[in-house]
């Protein structure tokens, strides 16, 4: 009888941890966390280029409709504004995945 009851007692010890140790692995939570960035938005206004929220060191490109680069302007700000003196034509501006056509007349 002793040692019945010795070994169902020596069982319930070895299968504690172990049922313990599998509800702790289900109760595992991953938390994501995402950091949004804004945007750039550019736009044109009597030949300046308007600039906000541009990634700092990037470069923008201005192209013409045609597919010749005409200029190409780093951003040292997030935000600003930049004369562009170019003739009146369609051109396409490219900043960091955005890209904009703009008319210049």
């Amino acid at each position: 009888m002793k040692w019945f009851l010795s070994i169902i007692i020596l069982l319930l010890t070895l299968l504690t941890p172990a049922s313990l140790w599998s509800q702790n692995k289900k109760e595992k939570v991953v938390t994501v966390v995402s950091e949004e960035t804004a945007t750039p938005e550019l736009y044109v206004a009597n030949n300046i280029l308007y600039i906000k929220n541009a990634p700092t060191g990037s470069k923008l490109q201005i192209i013409t409709i045609v597919g010749n680069k005409v200029r190409e302007i780093e951003m040292h700000a997030s935000d600003g504004s930049y004369e562009l003196n170019l003739p009146k034509s369609i051109y396409i501006f490219k900043l960091e995945g955005v890209v904009r056509k703009f008319v210049i007349r």
